[in-house]
């Protein structure tokens, strides 16, 4: 029987365990904050993002994605977080960050941006408008997505008029739709995903703006007996925040290979998202016996009437980058 020399198997030995030690020095772990639970589509499409990253990178870049409760922030102050290092990659819902980043979240003004259509449309200027706020940060875009169209949906005694919308409380996801909700004579309540359903339960919120895909995930139909779908503005973007020191400090090949995946994986996660609307609205209607009111074509001008001004306005307060966004959009739309 051939053995190989002592001297040949300790050197192989020593080979491997350095082959093995060069590899896990090699890899690199980051964290990607997501507001939504674990079981919610857009959990599980970061999950998948994820998994094609560490696909693409032979497991040089293993991204672990943090679903709603497992970090001590909310969705609202994830451009810190991500900004300090204390995640790597964030998702940032225009809305949450409108307070931190306002020119980013121009697509929350109501009836300004309407449909996934006119979102990939200016799409273009406003990334490139927001990266340079983000960049100030330490922060940029990875890649974007949205989530459909936002309706107002709620529980108890329909809305069915704009004289309904008087004394309601309605949550909110920032201080734009909560102006078109004072407008109506309705207050607006602050919350973040995860703090609907108590708020709705104990009568605190009446009703509140997001999509029907999103409350099929959340599994929100539960307390939703109606829907009101004068489909205020287009649900993005949403973006997937990165922080600028992890990706500069990875290897340039990895950092290639997650580029790739990037570039792909934002028009798949817009896709699956937009095609689970139509599903999802037939769903809480036939299965879950959801009242579906859609207001006439004079409401709907008189709410574009309503809250035109105000786009000039909230750009005015927002300085000379909303201020040149906003007259971007409106061009780019014949707005």
């Amino acid at each position: 029987m051939n053995m190989m020399p002592n001297w040949r198997l300790t050197g192989a030995a020593v080979a491997l365990s350095a082959a093995l030690a060069g590899s896990a020095a090699a890899e690199t772990t980051w964290d990607l904050y997501a507001f939504t639970g674990v079981t919610h589509p857009i959990t599980v499409r970061y999950q998948m993002f994820a998994d094609e990253v560490a696909q693409a990178t032979n497991g040089e870049l293993k991204i672990i994605v943090r679903p709603a409760g497992e970090l001590p922030f909310k969705a609202t102050e994830v451009v810190k977080a991500t900004s300090s290092g204390q995640v790597q990659l964030a998702a940032a819902y225009q809305g949450f960050i409108s307070g931190a980043v306002p020119v980013a979240s121009i697509t929350s003004l109501p009836f300004l941006v309407q449909n996934a259509d006119q979102l990939e449309q200016i799409a273009p200027k406003l990334i490139a408008a927001a990266d340079a706020e983000f960049g100030k940060q330490g922060v940029r875009t990875l890649f974007w997505h949205t989530w459909p169209v936002q309706n107002i949906f709620g529980r108890g005694e329909p809305i069915r008029s704009l004289a309904d919308f008087k004394g309601r409380k309605i949550r909110s996801t920032d201080g734009k739709q909560a102006e078109m909700l004072k407008q109506l004579g309705a207050s607006s309540i602050s919350l973040t995903t995860a703090e609907v359903p108590v708020a709705v339960e104990r009568g605190v919120a009446d009703g509140y703006i997001t999509a029907a895909f999103n409350v099929v995930g959340a599994k929100w139909q539960e307390f939703t007996d109606w829907a009101w779908l004068c489909e205020v503005h287009i649900g993005g973007p949403s973006y997937l925040l990165m922080n600028i020191d992890a990706y500069n400090a990875l290897p340039d090949d990895v950092r290639a290979k997650l580029d790739e995946v990037a570039k792909s994986f934002g028009p798949k996660f817009r896709a699956l998202n937009l095609a689970d609307e139509k599903t999802a609205l037939e769903s809480l209607e036939k299965e879950h016996g959801v009242t579906m009111v859609k207001p006439s074509d004079a409401e709907i001008a008189e709410l574009i009437d309503r809250m035109t001004p105000y786009w000039e306005t909230w750009a005015t307060q927002n300085g000379d980058a909303a201020v040149k966004l906003l007259a971007e959009v409106r061009s780019e739309l014949g707005k």
